[in-house]
């Protein structure tokens, strides 16, 4: 990140801080070092961003609705195993893209990667994620696990009982990571890695939740949702990252049993009627929850089916 986005980011926290109150240029300027004209160059940029700023009284404030991230204020109040750098900009092509890159150089676990809008996001089997700004939070966190490759295949349903976990008791999980409110899908994960025989060198997990509004969704499982609990989308961000570090060294500490256990509690497809596609065609059957890798069991007419892949796509919500 370059000096004047350090500055900028200083900024918006000083205002974000400032609460309803506001803060003055001047006030600003004397906290960061700087002038009253560099502060004021700084919010004009971050006005162009789609930050809501209105000065008045001699100061600033966040307009009405406004509800921005500032990475200086988030990465002063995270706490637990996974503390790192947080990244922010307006706009980006993929946050798991941005943050494979970083891992790729080296960066350090716990780095977050968000954006308030994606052009380029997508979805598990390529499926594109589209919100718009300010809607979402979509983000990624970089990760090291110290475990096998195929120890790893449980990551996205770590990662998934850490983001029902911050959205609170009603938030169950369909098979492998949609988390789903009331029947509506309001968050997605996609988890990506870089693995040899050798282990994990890293991955990424990209979450995609909706705050203020749905989009419209492809897939004819569910029907788009937000969360609707008032919470701004600091503290959601908060939540999820707090969780995910919890459930994370949990699973790295105690291995599979915790999680899978976890997981069984928000277990949305557990004794419903299910069909599962395949590239050699469908499984048909009924939920019977996730083994010790993740896999979805799915028991029909000819007895128990293991599957490490393939898309629910069909559900029988009345079973």
């Amino acid at each position: 990140m370059s000096g004047i986005d350090q500055r900028r980011d200083a900024v918006l926290a000083a205002i974000v801080a400032a609460g309803p109150e506001g803060v003055s240029g001047e006030a600003i300027a004397t906290q960061l070092g700087c002038s009253r004209a560099a502060v004021h160059r700084h919010v004009a940029a971050l006005r162009r961003t789609g930050v809501a700023i209105v000065g008045e009284h001699g100061g600033y404030v966040l307009g009405d609705g406004a509800d921005p991230i500032a990475p200086a204020l988030i990465a002063a109040r995270r706490s637990g195993p996974l503390r790192g750098p947080v990244h922010w900009s307006p706009t980006t092509g993929s946050t798991n893209d941005d943050a494979a890159r970083f891992a790729r150089d080296g960066a350090p676990e716990g780095l977050v990667i968000g954006a308030d809008a994606q052009t380029a996001g997508r979805g598990r089997r390529g499926r594109t994620w589209v919100a718009a700004r300010g809607d979402a939070l979509t983000f990624s966190v970089v990760l090291r696990p110290s475990v096998s490759p195929i120890d790893a295949a449980l990551l996205p349903l770590v990662v998934a009982v850490a983001v029902a976990d911050a959205l609170g008791p009603d938030a169950r999980i369909a098979w492998p990571n949609d988390i789903v409110i009331d029947g509506r899908k309001v968050c997605g994960i996609l988890c990506e890695s870089s693995t040899d025989e050798t282990g994990v060198a890293w991955a990424v997990a990209g979450i995609g939740l909706n705050v203020r509004a749905a989009p419209t969704l492809t897939d004819a499982r569910w029907t788009a949702g937000a969360v609707s609990d008032g919470r701004p989308r600091a503290d959601l961000l908060l939540a999820v990252l707090e969780h995910l570090g919890q459930r994370y060294q949990q699973w790295l500490d105690h291995g599979a049993a915790p999680i899978v256990a976890a997981y069984a509690e928000r277990d949305l497809l557990a004794g419903r009627g299910v069909t599962v596609a395949l590239p050699a065609g469908e499984v048909a059957g009924t939920g019977a929850g996730i083994d010790e890798f993740g896999r979805l069991r799915v028991i029909g007419p000819a007895g128990e089916r293991v599957l490490g892949s393939g898309e629910v796509v069909r559900v029988e919500w009345d079973g």
